[in-house]
């Protein structure tokens, strides 16, 4: 008699196991049937030439998050602050930077990342001996910026930045603000900064103006890194909405 319990229970189990084998299965394919067509549009997506699919730009302000909150200037300080070899952050051939190629040579374009965080830059630096010194320009849907910057670690797509010997040491924004000043040189021409952490500077400021009969709000952002008291990092970004 027990060894028909037994054989009874040993049954049972296995009928258990097959159906709980047989319901894993089903949802896996459940899942396949729903996920496959996902998988493959992602596959086949089509990436524009020169996309890198991550965000190893550690100088790019698109996702620091550190400059979101910070208090609002209600003031614009004047543009030459924001201008660099001439070209204008947002001015006419920004976009698809046909006047930033025409002054510093052809260079590759880069695209990062989809959606609110796409951005596409393009990257020149010192061509002589010593650090290297980086002028990079990118913009993304609605914000333009340029970063200026020395020394710091490569990054994807380092590779494609292109020697010009309009970049170096001395080189700076149209107003003079410029790598190797100081915290105090940085005040005295953009005024006390919206947030300071003991080697940043962050600028927020907004104001308007009339392009074409249209009222604009123009928003700018600076952040100012300093190591030993220099500057040697500097990121200017400007977006305007009507």
């Amino acid at each position: 008699m027990d060894s028909i319990r037994l054989s009874d229970r040993s049954h049972r189990a296995c009928f258990s196991n097959s159906l709980l084998q047989n319901a894993s299965t089903k949802i896996c394919a459940l899942l396949f049937i729903l996920l496959f067509p996902l998988i493959q549009s992602d596959a086949q997506r089509s990436y524009p030439p020169g996309y890198i699919n991550d965000n190893s730009d550690w100088w790019s302000s698109v996702l620091d998050t550190q400059t979101i909150n910070i208090k609002v200037q209600h003031r614009l300080p004047a543009p030459s602050n924001f201008q660099i070899l001439g070209i204008t952050l947002g001015g006419s051939g920004f976009n698809d930077f046909h006047n930033i190629i025409s002054k510093l040579g052809q260079a590759n374009i880069t695209s990062r990342s989809d959606g609110a965080e796409a951005r596409e830059q393009i990257c020149y630096m010192s061509s002589g001996s010593g650090e290297k010194v980086h002028l990079i320009f990118e913009h993304s849907e609605t914000i333009y910026s340029f970063y200026l910057f020395s020394g710091g670690s490569d990054w994807t797509g380092s590779d494609r930045c292109v020697g010009s010997d309009l970049i170096s040491g001395s080189l700076g924004t149209a107003s003079g603000i410029g790598l190797g000043q100081s915290r105090k040189d940085i005040e005295t021409m953009l005024g006390q900064p919206s947030a300071t952490y003991d080697n940043r500077s962050l600028y927020s400021f907004e104001g308007e103006h009339t392009r074409e009969g249209l009222v604009w709000t123009v928003d700018i952002r600076a952040d100012a890194r300093f190591e030993n008291s220099k500057l040697t990092y500097l990121a200017v970004s400007r977006s305007e909405i009507n």
